[in-house]
């Protein structure tokens, strides 16, 4: 295995500057860090990874069946010094090993086929990228056929949006970017009709018809979706609640509708 023992060789400098949206943008790749993370990226096909692992993480047998598989697939993998992996690393507890993965990127235009009985989730104005993570961790688990993003979510390759999904990131393909203008031409082009989550609808969950094709929107915990845009939804729903009782947490609202609506297709996967 290839070793790096300078904290100024190119792939280091390269790791540690994509700890910034910035330069994320700029090369069109972004940091995992951890065994898991990693060895699903392997196990999931991204391609033209680079590894950095410490020595010591290398030593160890399971380390070594990883290393085989990434580098099956073309990945290059360097042992570093703990020192190196010092300035790499983007936890408080890290694991020792890490990934330079390129960007896994989807448009509208691009999404891989979305099946009629697949539910498709919108999120607008998530800021928190823990929040944003466990969501795609969610939607994954639930069957959403995509996740899509509005303009004013966080970046979805931050790197606590990237551990929080858990190898989600790898199962459902997310689109960042997505205008409401876009989403509306999306929902008529798609024949899927645009379902609001709002606290107070008539309608429950339980009652919505899942057996159409529907876009499901959240909006953030604080806020929630904007009133413009729900004024342009066709549908609304509502997670009933007993009384006097605090809003739920947005992963949970987002797994009790998405649950819901895949059951609704006999967990057909």
């Amino acid at each position: 295995m290839k070793k790096i023992t300078s904290r100024d060789n190119q792939w280091v400098k390269l790791a540690v500057s994509l700890k910034q949206k910035k330069y994320r943008y700029e090369r069109h790749r972004l940091l995992a860090e951890g065994f898991r993370l990693v060895g699903d990226a392997v196990d999931n096909g991204v391609t033209d990874g680079v590894c950095l692992v410490t020595e010591t993480v290398a030593a160890r047998p399971e380390f070594d069946a990883l290393r085989i598989r990434a580098e099956r697939a073309g990945w290059d993998v360097y042992a570093v010094t703990d020192s190196v992996y010092e300035k790499i690393r983007d936890t408080r507890s890290p694991q020792g090993i890490a990934a330079v993965l390129p960007f896994f990127e989807y448009t509208l235009d691009t999404l891989p086929p979305v099946r009629h009985e697949q539910a498709v989730l919108y999120l607008e104005g998530v800021q928190d990228p823990g929040n944003l993570g466990t969501v795609i961790r969610t939607a994954a688990a639930a069957n959403a056929g995509a996740v899509l993003l509005s303009t004013d979510c966080v970046d979805f390759y931050n790197g606590k949006t990237v551990r929080s999904a858990m190898g989600a990131v790898f199962k459902v393909p997310v689109v960042q970017q997505v205008k409401t203008a876009d989403l509306l031409r999306y929902c008529d082009s798609t024949g899927r009709r645009l379902i609001a989550a709002v606290p107070g609808a008539e309608t429950s969950y339980t009652q919505t018809d899942w057996t159409r094709p529907a876009v499901v929107a959240f909006g953030n915990e604080g806020a929630g979706l904007t009133a413009d845009f729900t004024a342009r939804c066709g549908e609304t729903l509502t997670i009933p609640m007993k009384a006097g009782t605090e809003s739920l947490n947005l992963a949970i609202s987002v797994g009790i509708v998405l649950y819901k609506a895949w059951e609704c297709a006999g967990f057909k996967e």
